[in-house]
């Protein structure tokens, strides 16, 4: 059997990559071709996802994930499907987010496809008075969510949530 140079492997496994990914001008076809419509399903997830918050409402909240989604918070929890999202945010707004307050301080859509989108929504949360039951400073995050249209609705399929922490020495954040 003869063997193959890693270099080829590499070689062919780019060459798949950069032949597979879609060319800027399609990925600009897709976002000119989503709808009004698709737009503000889009934006639904986000300012659903910030009113259920403020509302303590964990079923709201997960009324905007798909079935088997899956949902990361900021310590890497990772909880799986809308059932396990639901229950895990209504223990901590019963407890040290009760009087919490998100606020969605920007976001961006970026289609993937016609029927998916990538949505990333920076907020700051007050109110968090962490498990000792002491208030914390407020904080900033980004709140990551792959979005996709399930029979004419937009749901998050997935969503990674992550506190922006402050690092010594490092770039500021853009």
């Amino acid at each position: 059997m003869r063997m193959v140079s890693p270099r080829v492997v590499v070689g062919l496994a780019l060459s798949c990559l950069l032949l597979s990914a879609p060319p800027a001008a399609a990925t600009d076809a897709v976002a000119a071709s989503l709808s009004v419509a698709d737009g503000k399903g889009v934006e639904a997830i986000v300012d659903g996802f910030e009113a259920a918050w403020n509302r303590h409402d964990a079923k709201a909240l997960a009324s905007l994930f798909a079935e088997q989604a899956d949902f990361v918070n900021v310590i890497g929890l990772h909880w799986k499907g809308r059932e396990e999202i639901e229950r895990a945010h209504a223990e901590i707004h019963a407890t040290r987010m009760k009087n919490s307050h998100l606020t969605v301080l920007s976001r961006s859509v970026r289609p993937l496809r016609l029927d998916v989108v990538l949505v990333h929504a920076t907020w700051e949360l007050q109110g968090d008075t962490g498990i000792e039951g002491r208030p914390l400073p407020p904080r900033k995050g980004v709140l990551s969510f792959v979005v996709a249209r399930q029979a004419g609705r937009w749901l998050a399929e997935a969503a990674q949530n992550t506190d922006i922490v402050p690092i010594p020495n490092a770039p500021p954040a853009r």
